[in-house]
């Protein structure tokens, strides 16, 4: 995922986990948070919660993108979290681009 958005033109930072995560979005502006669910030290629905109740993050766009909890209500879950999408892995990378686009222009969804 980092090398297609990279040579799509996206500046990427990348962290190990939640804990990492959180220490980036303290000191970097971000426009999107892209974030698995299963993650070492704080797993993606905590961070995702952490960011939506906080007033600096809450209006970020945050994407689950995850090939370990893939059923409808792991989806539902995160989405009454306040994530703006629900990616399953593998995707094909135009259908990446095509999300990432949407949702940092506001355009539809799909």
């Amino acid at each position: 995922m980092e090398i297609i958005l990279r040579k799509n033109g996206y500046g990427v930072i990348s962290a190990r986990n939640g804990v990492e995560a959180l220490e980036i979005l303290k000191k970097e502006t971000l426009s999107m948070i892209i974030s698995d669910i299963l993650m070492p030290q704080m797993d993606g629905y905590k961070l995702c919660m952490i960011c939506k109740n906080d007033l600096n993050l809450k209006k970020i766009p945050f994407i689950f993108f995850t090939a370990s909890y893939v059923d409808k209500k792991d989806e539902e879950f995160a989405l009454r979290l306040g994530a703006e999408k629900f990616l399953r892995m593998p995707i094909e990378p135009d259908t990446l681009l095509k999300n990432v686009k949407d949702i940092l222009t506001g355009g539809v969804d799909t």
